[in-house]
């Protein structure tokens, strides 16, 4: 089968089409022929070598995460999870470093537990580019966060990948949103249901957690990773939650600090699980807004992936015919 690789890490255009085994399912696993999959940020900190830790260190290395695509074979012997040839399925893979498959390739095996049916007429590219982020924001803002309907969610970053999808997560889990961001971002964010927006280069973040939002969140989530803990405690009522989508040395040194805080601080560690997915599934084919910037074919991603953080939303791959 054809796949994107780097021989070994360094410069995106190390990448290269390559061919490479077959993978044959076992046992619990699935074989999904990619139709579509999405760019993320660990995508090129791996292939550069910045993150290794996101993916095992074998060579050639295939990266990306997030598929979405048909069942091509299913493992022998129990485990199937009820899945057929055929079955139309999304999800993504393990950020971790025991995972040694990547989704820029025309197949994947995936474990059942990591993959969801994609609903009908949701397209591949909108399940494929909502996996990650729309995952990332459900178990940052409900499991990390604690949020329960009828609270408030500050969701900063809304221009990029999580953070223009977290808005629409957060207002179906009732929760009432306040946005932080600048540009179109912040119009996409009242357009998906945002009470109010803050424009992060007029305001002066630090002023206005002590000030005008204090006590008024119960969870602030930076999807930017940027921000820290003790800068908006201020703004978070008490028993409420400060979340972050990066490990830092940063969230290492609040960590401790907050546990003598109302408050508290807390990094999501995302994971594909079926019920989420199921959960997500149900929000796209209902309408929920996946703002996607750009889809190219999987030969271009190299040069989409140095455009990423240039980009609002989301970038998907074209991978069946992209080639």
């Amino acid at each position: 089968m054809k796949a994107l690789a780097a021989s070994t890490y360094g410069p995106l255009d190390n990448l290269r089409a390559i061919e490479v085994e077959t993978p044959e399912p076992g046992p619990g696993e699935v074989r999904v022929r990619i139709e579509a999959s999405a760019l993320n940020p660990a995508d090129f900190k791996v292939i550069l070598g910045q993150l290794k830790f996101l993916h095992a260190r074998n060579k050639p290395l295939v990266v990306g995460y997030d598929f979405s695509g048909t069942v091509d074979a299913v493992g022998s012997g129990a485990g199937s999870g009820g899945y057929a040839r055929g079955d139309e399925v999304f999800g993504f893979l393990p950020y971790g470093p025991f995972n040694r498959r990547g989704a820029f390739a025309e197949l994947v095996v995936a474990r059942v537990g990591e993959i969801a049916r994609k609903p009908a007429g949701v397209p591949h590219h909108v399940a494929a580019a909502a996996a990650t982020t729309g995952i990332t924001a459900i178990q940052a803002i409900r499991d990390v966060g604690r949020a329960a309907a009828g609270g408030r969610a500050l969701i900063t970053g809304v221009s990029g990948g999580v953070g223009s999808i977290a808005v629409g997560v957060a207002r179906r889990l009732g929760l009432a949103v306040t946005a932080l961001g600048s540009g179109t971002g912040l119009d996409a964010a009242q357009r998906n249901g945002a009470a109010d927006v803050l424009d992060r280069t007029k305001a002066n973040v630090a002023q206005l957690a002590a000030g005008a939002l204090k006590d008024r969140f119960d969870v602030v989530f930076d999807c930017t990773g940027f921000y820290r803990w003790r800068e908006w405690r201020g703004a978070l009522k008490t028993g409420g939650a400060f979340v972050t989508t990066l490990p830092s040395l940063a969230l290492a040194m609040d960590w401790p600090a907050s546990w003598l805080s109302s408050t508290r601080v807390g990094f999501v560690n995302v994971k594909s699980r079926p019920t989420d997915l199921d959960l997500l599934g149900d929000w796209l084919k209902d309408g929920l807004p996946v703002p996607i910037a750009a889809t190219i074919p999987v030969r271009d991603v190299a040069r989409g992936l140095a455009q990423l953080q240039r980009a609002g939303g989301r970038v998907a791959v074209t991978v069946a015919g992209g080639f």
